[in-house]
């Protein structure tokens, strides 16, 4: 992650809140693995839209393609779910399984049909005459890489 302090790509925010709201939100944040300002970037946008009935700087919402694409767009909230290795499924460094993959849309709300499109757009299956099971792997520029076999 990067160092926000240093970024150029980010602003410092602050305000007054009453203390017992301060150390209620401080300890929920604790105790859900989930820094102050990745909870205070979503209350905010969730504000704005609010507010404003549209998201920030009037951006359409990216529509994920790849499970990384989700899980990177997503990760506040699924630091609630339970599943290991956020960080390296949002960058793409390791695949989830497909029960991980269940809880992530589940959490989400994905319907059937995205979660679909989601999963193929990560997983290439192909199916060998030899072999009793489907061997499943990524495409990364035209490379398989992480190749499995699920039966």
């Amino acid at each position: 992650m990067s160092d926000r302090r240093r970024s150029d790509d980010y602003k410092q925010v602050s305000g007054y809140i009453p203390l017992e709201l301060a150390l209620e939100f401080k300890s929920i944040c604790a105790r859900l693995d989930i820094s102050q300002s990745d909870a205070m970037e979503e209350m905010i946008q969730e504000w704005i839209s609010k507010t404003t009935g549209s998201g920030a700087k009037n951006k359409p919402p990216e529509v994920p393609t790849t499970i990384a694409d989700l899980v990177r767009l997503n990760m506040t909230k699924l630091k609630r779910c339970g599943v290991k290795n956020l960080q390296a499924l949002a960058e793409g460094e390791v695949l989830p399984t497909p029960g991980d993959f269940a809880i992530i849309t589940s959490a989400l709300g994905i319907p059937e049909q995205e979660r679909m499109k989601i999963w193929q757009g990560t997983y290439k299956p192909s199916v060998y005459p030899n072999t009793k099971g489907v061997k499943v792997y990524r495409v990364s520029e035209s490379v398989k890489v992480d190749e499995c076999e699920y039966s």
